[in-house]
């Protein structure tokens, strides 16, 4: 019944392509492990993972949970520009698959997740 955390620094994806870093996340998750990413994600690679997601779901792999803080500095220009542009200027994101994350709680300066990987049921014995 063990959950395994994988925490990954910024500097591990900026230099992918989206498709590329969607992969790598989508490995990792499918190993049922639940990843801290340095950086919040875009709302444009959200919806890439998402669509990268979709396409990949079956028995074996459900699909995932994903949720992002993003940093509020809003007043300057250039965070505005980032943001409208699809860059980020900061934050957190938590990704992990379904099977194991059963809920995630959101407020603007935190993220609450309730993990558990249930056992195999044990098979009765015929007679």
């Amino acid at each position: 019944m063990e959950i395994q955390l994988e925490f990954i620094t910024a500097d591990v994806l900026d230099g992918m392509k989206v498709e590329e870093k969607m992969n790598y996340i989508l490995e990792r998750v499918k190993d049922d492990k639940i990843l801290v990413i340095e950086e919040g994600m875009s709302v444009i690679e959200e919806s890439a993972l998402i669509e990268a997601t979709m396409n990949q779901v079956n028995k074996k792999f459900p699909g995932i949970e994903v949720s992002t803080l993003r940093e509020k500095n809003d007043r300057g220009i250039r965070e505005r520009l980032i943001r409208v542009l699809g860059g980020r200027t900061g934050g957190l994101t938590v990704i992990g698959p379904s099977k194991i994350v059963k809920e995630i709680k959101k407020d603007p300066k935190r993220i609450t997740m309730l993990a558990s990987q249930d056992e195999e049921p044990k098979r009765k014995a015929k007679q």
